[in-house]
């Protein structure tokens, strides 16, 4: 793999034989967040290589993805892994400034699974790189307040793999 290349699973940490807490396989999602942090937030872009060959000379491209984007869904699995455990402070600020319920809600106040499709095609389409940008800036700040929380309920006790 490549630099800018993401991976998200190693094998060997998911053995059949060993079992994790929702605790720590949490705490692993967030190793892996931080990992994506470390990398330079960057767009997807396409990469042309030159190869040579026996009868000249052909262009082979490498997708490179969206490091940005990676990390705001890796925070928004981190939302769904920790949202039945987290305290109303946390639910508030996620209702607030994520839009984040349980059941989306229509302009009637009526539970709306397509909600969020719908509510793009209204708002149409924005500038994607300020879209980005934007989200990037909020799932940052998401981020702190789950740590936030995670500290405010002591979250982490009892998990060996924590050392603080």
């Amino acid at each position: 793999m490549g630099n800018g290349d993401i991976e998200f699973s190693d094998e060997s940490d998911y053995s059949k034989e060993q079992k994790y807490s929702i605790k720590e396989i949490i705490l692993r999602h967030i190793r892996k967040i931080s990992d994506l942090s470390c990398k330079e937030f960057t767009g997807g872009y396409w990469e042309k290589k030159p190869i040579r060959t026996s009868t000249g000379i052909m262009f082979s491209e490498v997708y490179h993805g969206d490091v940005r984007e990676a990390y705001c869904n890796a925070i928004d699995f981190l939302i769904d892994l920790i949202y039945s455990m987290s305290d109303e402070t946390l639910k508030k600020y996620l209702e607030d400034y994520e839009n984040y319920t349980v059941y989306e809600k229509d302009k009637e106040g009526k539970e709306n699974k397509n909600f969020r499709e719908e509510k793009k095609k209204e708002e149409g389409k924005e500038d994607k790189k300020e879209t980005v940008k934007e989200k990037l800036r909020l799932k940052r700040i998401t981020f702190r307040q789950i740590n936030i929380m995670f500290k405010r309920m002591d979250f982490w006790k009892g998990v060996e793999s924590y050392n603080e």
